[in-house]
């Protein structure tokens, strides 16, 4: 499980880590550049030093004997050495210097002498066939620039733990809010979606927080829908259970067959009614949240036309409704818009319409191409929707007064539904050759 305060804290060990390891490199290698050049400066000095005693003294040629270490002298002394040679001859030598030339010319230079390295400073006199070198070897160097990196960075290593503990405090007050935040999330009813108080909010999870407040508020509205659609639902269902109850009673009670042939009757209508009530509230159900069940998002409006119209002929052929289909030719008419709910919404359109036509009238579909748009009309032969009454049919279980027709009153609703989820258009028109209703829906190009 992913941890900000764990990564957080890795971090910041990581960079602190990273940053020791740079100033120790940085130490060590200026701690080699000094030290390298105070010795070397040293060698110059001790070399010039010697050559000035070798003049004063007038040295005589001796045996090429090695000077014995001082037994009140320094360990160092053995990592020193000099020579001096005169005409090719060693005259003199001391500390570890072997028999033959430290150096070969004068000036710096390194040697190595019995595996190990030395820094040599040579001096050369031409008139007296004279050169003098000054050897030092390296383990002085090494073991001094050690002893400086490691007194720099050992402050350093001390403050490791306290910089840790300093790190772990620092985030864990940084994280104080967010941690608030959790409570008071965490301490809300199923009820309580009010938005949260921004005010003691710090700037860098306000976002977060605007989102969450958005987010509840949108649950706010979804829970109220469902609430009212709930409530709608249990009135409107009683209803028609109601009656089916009671045409079962009459027809259980009933001792003449005719009597409870037409309780019967009424029966399978009562049912037939609450199956199709049902279904439109699922269907409407579905709708009130936008899922993609995996549908391509984009579809033929003139392919799920053709579809619909071809399932709904033998319902306006029982009603003696003529159902007809115009489409412009080669058009693809692709629309961004699943099959699914567009078979439900035209499905709908032409059930309103065979249902409120008269027997010998007709139900038209068109589909019209524009450029940037496609027009689907469903033009019928019935008695219309009064102008008063064509913003309200499509709330949910509207019917107008005086409305004779069998129906639940939530066709529209779905109908309109489906036209809010996918960015379309509907309009209710009075039809142009007769007294009908045509509905034009307009929907967008896909791009």
């Amino acid at each position: 499980m992913s941890s900000i305060r764990r990564r957080l804290l890795l971090t910041l060990f990581v960079v602190w880590v990273t940053i020791w390891i740079a100033v120790a490199v940085v130490s060590v290698d200026r701690a080699n550049h000094e030290v390298g050049e105070l010795m070397d400066a040293q060698l110059a000095q001790t070399a010039h030093v010697l050559r000035q005693i070798t003049h004063a003294g007038n040295l005589p040629n001796v045996v090429s004997t090695a000077q014995r270490l001082s037994p009140v002298g320094h360990a160092y002394e053995s990592m020193i050495s000099f020579q001096l040679w005169r005409g090719g001859r060693l005259i003199s030598r001391f500390g570890a210097a072997p028999e033959e030339p430290l150096g070969q010319a004068p000036g710096f230079s390194n040697k190595v002498i019995a595996d190990a390295r030395w820094r040599v400073f040579g001096l050369s006199n031409q008139e007296t066939g004279e050169a003098l070198y000054v050897g030092q070897s390296y383990a002085i160097r090494q073991e001094l620039i050690e002893y400086l990196t490691l007194h720099a960075l050992r402050p350093i290593l001390w403050s490791m733990p306290l910089a840790v503990l300093l790190i772990w405090l620092a985030v864990t007050d940084g994280l104080r809010p967010l941690r608030r935040l959790r409570s008071q999330i965490t301490h809300r009813s199923a009820d309580q979606l009010d938005p949260i108080e921004m005010r003691s909010i710090p700037t860098e999870i306000r976002p977060l927080t605007a989102a969450l407040n958005g987010l509840m508020k949108r649950l706010d509205r979804a829970l109220a829908a469902e609430r009212h659609f709930a409530a709608d639902a249990s009135h409107e269902l009683r209803t028609p259970f109601a009656a089916i109850r009671t045409h079962a009673q009459i027809a259980q009670r009933s001792k003449d067959a005719q009597e409870r042939h037409e309780a019967l009757a009424q029966l399978i209508r009562g049912i037939d009614r609450a199956s199709h009530l049902i279904s439109q509230l699922l269907i409407l159900s579905r709708l009130h949240h936008r899922v993609n069940d995996g549908e391509t998002t984009s579809c033929s409006l003139v392919a799920i036309a053709a579809q619909v119209v071809e399932e709904k002929l033998m319902v306006a052929r029982t009603g003696e409704i003529a159902l007809t289909l115009n489409t412009p030719p080669g058009e693809d008419a692709l629309i961004d818009i699943p099959p699914s709910p567009l078979s439900i919404l035209i499905g709908n359109l032409l059930d309103n319409a065979i249902k409120f036509s008269q027997r010998g009238g007709e139900v038209r579909v068109i589909v019209l191409g524009r450029r940037d748009h496609l027009l689907l009309h469903v033009i019928d032969s019935g008695p219309g929707i009064p102008a008063a009454d064509r913003a309200r049919v499509f709330d949910r279980f509207y019917r107008p007064v005086g409305q004779s027709k069998p129906g639940a009153g939530l066709g529209l609703s779905i109908v309109r539904r489906i036209c809010d989820l996918y960015d379309a258009d509907i309009e209710l028109l009075d039809a142009e050759s007769s007294s009908g209703l045509l509905v034009e829906l307009r929907f967008r190009r896909s791009s």
